[in-house]
């Protein structure tokens, strides 16, 4: 076993290793707070790296245990535990790990994701999914003034986990269905996940062979709970398994017209449970989403040291409130952190929250809520709908959330050239403040962000308020009614319900 101990600074915070430990974030010398990446990733992104406002860096190549402790550091792991003096600042950090350990590749995700919203039929359709019912949800968002885009048929369209045909009873004719959705402008992608049915005839194919699933080191296929129940898994390391899946999601391509897959599942949080497995959680979860990486349209979530891939990466379902350890107050935290641990193209949750149970019959919902979340995601490189607004809203309201979907389009086209950048910088596309003005006083900001480096947004994430008090980064800034403010200054500005405050970097001529 490898280890290193060492003492944070004054002023010193550290950001990193899981995205949803957002909240806890930043680490300072009076915090507490410990993980063991080898086995636990939060249900989101995880990496074997943290960084500090003060130009250091802790990183492995392979996954540890830290704990910080009221200003000391312990870390514990198999491999090598470098902590690094990139230079000052957080940025420095960031981009001097960046070049040694994740080095940007330079290939660009697909401009679909982030010129038009996208829409996810989960909340409204959950374990009914059917070909009228898709077409009806894809419908309605356009009759309700949304514009069409990526659409993500979500569980249950399949025969069953690891069958991955359209279930006949659920979906007569899937090839027409795809084709109307071609022709009202979107972009179809389908569910899946690693897992299959163990009594199903794909797992009885799949078993007769050694060299396909996961095993145990005696060489038997591993039952795996997850959310649905129990499954064997494919190991996305073997060969076998890796051409099998080609073949299947193939077919669907060439037979039906699919565009792309979410790819859901796979994460270290599951793989941990497994007894008596011959391999790291980590390694099973990097191989499932750099199988992903395949495809040009994906969507994932529980990635592990997948900075160098161009996925398209979603922050985890939240839940339909304001506070907590799941709500709106946690989405610009998480995206930071996902950001800094070089999660570079980002969708937030579904707005509104991707917990499906709030928005089951007879469930409170808040429609300041979801006008809210609409608002912080529009300026995100991607944005994502579940639930259907048309559906939850009233005219007022929907109107808002509507208008927020039209301002992340007109963004799109400047949001894809960052996405661009992005891909050859390695920078991420959206930063915490201080990433760009490090001597701003901006270390434990964590209700803000840059979009690239010339916006910065401010998004109303309390229940009530109609005005936003914020300081902004070093420069000249112009607000969207077009006052001009000096940087370093301390302002408040309207902030209405439809209305998303943010700033536009003023140059010198």
């Amino acid at each position: 076993m490898r280890e290193i101990r060492f003492t944070i600074e004054e002023n010193e915070y550290f950001y990193g290793g899981a995205a949803h430990a957002g909240r806890k974030m930043p680490i300072g010398r009076d915090s507490t707070f410990t993980i063991d990446l080898a086995r636990e990733g939060y249900g989101n992104q995880s990496a074997p790296f943290f960084l500090s406002t003060k130009g250091r860096y802790l990183w492995s190549d392979g996954p540890f245990a830290v704990t910080f402790e009221r200003g000391v550091v312990h870390a514990v792991g198999e491999e090598e535990i470098l902590l690094v003096k990139a230079g000052d600042t957080l940025a420095d950090a960031y981009r001097d790990a960046c070049k040694k350990h994740f080095p940007p590749t330079g290939e660009v995700p697909e401009e679909a994701f982030y010129t038009s919203p996208q829409y996810n039929t989960w909340v409204e359709l959950l374990y009914d999914h059917n070909q009228d019912s898709v077409l009806a949800y894809a419908k309605n968002m356009l009759a309700a003034g949304f514009r069409p885009g990526i659409l993500m048929i979500d569980d249950t369209w399949q025969e069953d986990y690891g069958v991955w045909r359209f279930h006949p009873g659920r979906f007569h004719d899937p090839k027409a269905m795809v084709k109307e959705l071609h022709d009202l402008g979107f972009t179809v992608m389908l569910w899946v996940v690693p897992y299959l049915s163990p009594d199903s005839p794909e797992f009885r194919e799949a078993d007769a062979d050694p060299e396909r699933l996961l095993r145990d080191k005696e060489g038997n296929p591993i039952l795996l709970r997850w959310w649905n129940g129990y499954s064997a898994c494919l190991d996305l390391r073997r060969p076998k398994d890796a051409a099998w899946l080609d073949r299947t999601l193939g077919t669907l391509m060439r037979e039906y017209g699919i565009d792309g897959f979410k790819f859901d599942g796979g994460s270290v949080d599951y793989f941990r449970r497994c007894e008596n497995l011959p391999t790291l959680p980590t390694e099973l979860t990097s191989a499932w989403f750099a199988y992903a990486a395949k495809y040009r349209f994906n969507e994932t979530k529980d990635t592990y040291n997948a900075s160098s891939l161009a996925l398209n990466q979603r922050l985890r379902d939240k839940g339909h409130t304001w506070d907590g350890t799941d709500g709106l107050n946690i989405l610009i935290p998480d995206a930071i952190n996902a950001s800094l641990i070089g999660t570079k193209f980002l969708c937030p949750d579904m707005v509104g929250g991707g917990e499906w149970t709030a928005f089951l019959p007879g469930a409170p919902l808040d429609e300041e809520l979801i006008v809210r979340s609409a608002e912080c995601s529009a300026l995100f490189p991607m944005m994502q709908f579940s639930v259907a607004p048309y559906r939850i809203l009233s005219e007022k309201n929907l109107a808002h959330v509507r208008k927020m979907a039209d301002l992340h389009a007109a963004m799109g086209k400047r949001i894809f050239e960052m996405v661009r950048a992005s891909a050859k910088s390695g920078d991420p596309v959206m930063t915490p403040l201080a990433f760009r003005d490090p001597d701003g006083g901006f270390e434990r900001t964590t209700d803000a962000f840059f979009l690239g480096e010339d916006i910065v947004v401010y998004p109303v994430l309390t229940k009530g308020a109609t005005t936003r008090t914020l300081t902004l980064p070093a420069g000249k800034w112009r607000f969207t009614d077009g006052k001009i403010f000096d940087g370093r200054s301390t302002v408040t500005v309207a902030a209405p319900l439809g209305h998303l405050p943010y700033f536009e970097r003023v140059t010198e001529e």
